[in-house]
């Protein structure tokens, strides 16, 4: 082609003028939705394998103040001009055990979230019900009265000699008794939390354990991985004795027998650890962050992914006291995120659901998935890891409990190698 260079008329703007369109006048104020997580950090008792942010508390007066200077956060959050263009299409409330406030607390939040973040049409709440006699018939029915759809109970087991085991505070008795007062409240979707690879497991008393659950009939079952931080009383247990937790290959066998198991009587797998009997029964708070979607996180140590940055408060129960009482946010450490980071971090959590939308990716970032990732795709699509077609990429069905560890060949090179190492220092 030949060149030539007439200065005919500057550039201004791209792009140019005439793209815009009266059409699209009602969209410059939407409000733009947004996922909420407020963390409850209290507990009746630690279980032996928790790594979360929780304090042992018999509830009363220590929850109370918290709740007051929680709902000061929630004030301090509404001063924010970025937060105020925001609605709210998702609330989760996680712990710890959110069932430890009382109806009235739980009211006094909720209200307070309502008045600075409208709720879009599609809005989903979730809150998590420990097996426990704090979730009482007049507590649930109050969740229910305010709008909570979805309840998701940490069962972990079936077998009391397991639950006893891993420290958890409840038996299998206990949770059939919460299981019947949330029905009995009107829910009519509840997950039921499994854990895989528990100390003390055996293959009969997984499959026993699955099986009950399944006579339950909760609308999702989720089963998450037994994992050993260091700051729990199960990593000191195992210093001392590696050989009491089964090995990650019967972990992942166990998994893939529950996952035939389930299945076989109807469900299927929404994302790499989520079952669900129907379509309308996938958990839209998870779905969203791991397709990008920002949330804000409350409360001690909650983490949040918003205005391009992540970050997170603070650990420290008097600090965050501190900050939000002297009308500071309490944040303590944070990231901004590149546009690199971005893609990366969609690409990676993505997969976590299991698979990407072609031209969600372009409508995000502006580019095609291949052009950023051909040789990853190429390569994992050569192994039988993944499947590319005109609308999606997709993890093959065989390795959907294998996602995360397939999403880590999307990180950085520099990432993949410290993965990689990280790997043969634990085998």
């Amino acid at each position: 082609m030949e060149l030539t260079l007439k200065r005919e008329t500057f550039v201004t703007a791209y792009p140019p003028y005439s793209v815009l369109s009266a059409k699209n006048v009602s969209t410059i104020w939407e409000r733009r939705p947004i996922n909420i997580y407020l963390h409850l950090p209290f507990c009746p008792k630690r279980c032996n394998f928790c790594y979360y942010r929780v304090e042992e508390s018999k509830g009363g007066d220590e929850i109370a103040a918290y709740v007051d200077v929680l709902l000061q956060e929630i004030a301090l959050l509404a001063e924010r001009p970025e937060v105020q263009y925001c609605s709210m299409q998702t609330l989760y409330f996680g712990g710890g055990t959110p069932t430890m406030l009382t109806s009235e607390q739980f009211i006094k939040i909720v209200q307070a979230l309502e008045s600075i973040f409208p709720k879009t049409s599609d809005f989903e709440f979730n809150v998590e019900v420990r097996p426990g006699r704090e979730a009482t018939q007049e507590k649930l029915n109050t969740l229910k009265q305010l709008g909570v759809n979805r309840i998701s109970m940490g069962v972990q087991s079936l077998d009391d000699r397991v639950l006893k085991e891993n420290g958890r505070n409840h038996l299998s008795k206990i949770f059939y008794d919460t299981y019947d007062r949330v029905r009995m409240a009107g829910f009519d979707w509840v997950n039921c939390d499994l854990m895989s690879g528990m100390l003390h497991e055996t293959e009969e008393s997984w499959k026993n354990s699955v099986e009950a659950l399944y006579g339950f009939g909760p609308e999702n079952i989720s089963i998450y991985k037994m994992e050993v931080f260091y700051n729990t009383k199960l990593f000191k247990k195992l210093r001392e004795n590696p050989e009491i937790l089964v090995s990650d290959d019967v972990e992942a066998a166990h998994f893939r027998w529950a996952r035939r198991f389930l299945e076989s009587k109807g469900y299927f797998m929404s994302n790499n650890s989520s079952f669900v009997i129907s379509p309308h029964y996938i958990d839209r708070h998870r779905e969203n962050i791991q397709y990008g979607g920002e949330m804000i996180g409350i409360g001690l140590s909650s983490h949040s992914s918003f205005n391009g940055s992540m970050y997170q408060n603070t650990s420290d129960m008097k600090e965050y006291v501190d900050m939000v009482t002297n009308g500071r946010l309490p944040i303590s450490r944070s990231y901004k995120l590149s546009k690199r980071d971005e893609i990366i971090r969609y690409v990676v959590m993505s997969f976590k659901n299991l698979k990407i939308k072609r031209q969600d990716f372009i409508n995000k970032f502006g580019v095609e998935l291949t052009d950023v990732y051909g040789k990853q795709i190429s390569d994992l699509t050569r192994k039988g890891l993944l499947r590319l077609d005109e609308d999606h990429l997709y993890l093959e069905s065989e390795y959907y409990d294998f996602a995360d560890d397939v999403a880590r060949f999307f990180y950085p090179t520099h990432l993949q190698e410290d993965m990689l190492a990280h790997i043969s220092r634990k085998g």
